[in-house]
């Protein structure tokens, strides 16, 4: 089965910018994270979709997307050296990734 991989990027406040969330899901089952019931054909349909709900400015669900991801290796390095008054005012993007290649990236 196919691995598609999202990820949370996000600056610390300071100009360095770490993956602070990320997880796997295999194509057969990423709409489940999505919370809709049709199953997508193929990788280019989950970018599609991730597109069209970042074009329309959905932006309650881009956030539930990013923000519900596993935490990453990098998190707790990233909250402990933080900027409590600015982490993520210039990045906080959510990434596709698949075969090791950014297909999708918000800005």
């Amino acid at each position: 089965m196919e691995k598609i991989t999202l990820q949370r990027n996000m600056d610390d406040g300071y100009g360095t910018v770490y993956c602070i969330q990320k997880q796997d899901f295999e194509l057969g089952n990423i709409h489940e994270y999505f919370e809709i019931e049709e199953k997508f054909e193929n990788v280019e349909s989950v970018v599609n979709y991730l597109k069209e709900k970042y074009e329309q400015d959905d932006y309650d669900f881009i956030e539930d997307v990013k923000c519900n991801l596993d935490d990453s290796e990098d998190a707790d390095h990233f909250q402990s050296t933080a900027n409590p008054n600015g982490s993520g005012n210039n990045v906080d993007n959510l990434v596709l990734i698949y075969n090791g290649k950014v297909l999708f990236e918000t800005f």
